[in-house]
């Protein structure tokens, strides 16, 4: 891993993310690149007012912002063996965050997430969560309680994609820098047919060992028709520090943050959360 994008607005919560995005740079030798979006935007002012009156002020918020990211910088570069560096771009902070990272590409994002009250999930939604959503990087999520400490266990929870492999040697690489346990999962619904499911599995398992260190991996096959309690438990259990997911246009991510449960897991889930961006190949090509 060479490239991490934090974004920033300077709140508690993207320092605290901030924070663990330089605790984890250090380890992986990877550089930071820190992300600021600057406006001058309310829906409380008048258009004609906002033209006439504070237009002058983009050039203040962007050097007010500037002098902000530079400390941040200095800061990281002074205290820790991490290299640093900053842009600031004008803009909407969801629609600046997700154009940069797809332009760019950085290896990893890291971004904090707030703890809401569930009306306020469903109605106004998170800035962290249309992220998510959009951009085609692999992403992590810091609940803004969670302190960095360095993770024992990373669990993933695949549900079969092509890019199956490619993410979990992108785990194994974190597990063998943190000599960390990976714990590769799938929760199986009570529906489905078990034989078929545990021989899948099982292919599925083999074709990983071929790749990885097999004496720091374990594999666990649950059974559970709730995707999102399944996990919530099992993270529990296992003491899990990191766990990871792979998102879809379609499949698991729709599924896992639909409804009261997977929302909790989302929002509220007290771990940081790794999401993939997962790839299949079109059956029409193979």
């Amino acid at each position: 891993m060479k490239s991490i994008l934090v974004p920033t607005d300077f709140s508690p919560i993207s320092k605290n993310a901030l924070a663990y995005a330089v605790n984890l740079a250090e380890n992986l030798d990877a550089q930071i690149t820190l992300l600021h979006a600057y406006h001058t935007f309310s829906i409380n002012i008048n258009p004609s007012l906002l033209i006439k009156e504070y237009k002058e002020d983009v050039e203040l918020f962007k050097r007010v912002s500037e002098i902000q990211l530079k400390a941040f910088c200095e800061e990281i570069k002074n205290t820790t063996s991490c290299q640093c560096g900053y842009v600031n771009y004008q803009g909407l902070a969801k629609d600046v965050i997700v154009e940069y990272a797809n332009k760019t590409k950085p290896d990893l994002l890291i971004i904090g997430t707030e703890n809401l009250m569930p009306i306020e999930r469903i109605v106004y939604g998170t800035v962290t969560g249309k992220i998510i959503k959009e951009v085609d990087c692999s992403i992590m999520v810091i609940p803004e309680d969670v302190k960095y400490t360095t993770p024992k266990k990373i669990a993933f929870a695949i549900d079969y994609h092509d890019s199956d492999i490619d993410e979990v040697l992108f785990i194994e690489n974190l597990s063998k820098k943190f000599n960390s346990k990976t714990l590769i999962v799938h929760v199986m619904k009570d529906t489905e047919d078990v034989l078929f499911e545990e021989n899948y599995f099982m292919n599925t398992q083999v074709e990983i060992k071929k790749r990885i260190s097999k004496n720091k991996t374990t594999f666990n096959l649950i059974n559970g028709n709730n995707i999102t309690e399944e996990l919530e438990k099992y993270v529990t259990d296992e003491s899990i520090d990191i766990l990871a997911v792979a998102k879809t246009k379609k499949t698991f991510l729709e599924r896992l943050f639909s409804g009261s449960v997977s929302q909790k897991l989302f929002y509220h889930i007290n771990m940081p959360l790794l999401i993939f961006e997962a790839k299949d190949i079109p059956e029409d090509i193979i």
